[in-house]
């Protein structure tokens, strides 16, 4: 469990920049909230990660304030069997298995639900088509895990013309230089990385 206040404000210091933080200008916001499914979410599904229950607390609130603010909030459901992701891993991950479910403690702030089959939330879905329709121009990723799906998503909103915010709190992985490895890339170059406090912050004061 990695995801510690210290962890948190070394990761800060490293590669949040205030610069880029002052100039973040908006119109519609959405957050993405990327495969925070049972699978990963609970101790008792052999890919459970170690910082989960941390992770849900800090979600709950962050999109707790999202939706009274009327910011929508979009789901991402993974599965995938005998495709590539079969063949890396060794194993499916059905699209009817309970496995694959979001956790029910974040079920019901889901605005809208994708389904995907890779790491990339945009690749053969609708994602791109509901970003458009709400005419957003800024998505906040969160979610599991931080280095595989949702830095791959964060680095394709990038290339979409999306502005990326990318929470360094708002997401986890398996350890904690595999999620230091995705905050040192996007930040160089795709995302904006301040924490979830800052950008509920700034999400008010956009109202």
């Amino acid at each position: 469990m990695y995801l510690t206040d210290d962890f948190i404000e070394k990761m800060r210091e490293k590669y949040f920049s205030e610069k880029r933080w002052a100039e973040m200008s908006t119109g519609r916001i959405a957050i993405l909230a990327i495969d925070l499914q049972r699978f990963f979410m609970e101790l008792r599904f052999h890919a459970h990660l170690p910082s989960a229950y941390v992770l849900i607390e800090k979600l709950y609130d962050f999109y707790s304030i999202a939706r009274d603010m009327n910011v929508p909030i979009i789901f991402t459901r993974h599965c995938h069997e005998g495709n590539i992701m079969t063949k890396w891993w060794g194993d499916n991950m059905p699209c009817g298995h309970e496995s694959t479910e979001i956790v029910g403690q974040l079920l019901n702030f889901a605005s809208e639900t994708v389904v995907k089959h890779t790491y990339d939330s945009f690749y053969a879905t609708d994602l791109d088509d509901i970003l458009r329709d709400m005419n957003v121009d800024t998505v906040i990723v969160t979610g599991v895990m931080t280095h595989l799906c949702c830095e791959t998503t964060a680095r394709e909103a990038f290339v979409r013309n999306f502005n990326v915010i990318f929470p360094i709190d708002g997401t986890i992985t398996q350890n904690s230089k595999l999620h230091e490895g995705t905050l040192r890339a996007l930040s160089h170059g795709f995302a904006i990385t301040p924490t979830l406090d800052e950008v509920k912050k700034w999400m008010q004061r956009l109202e």
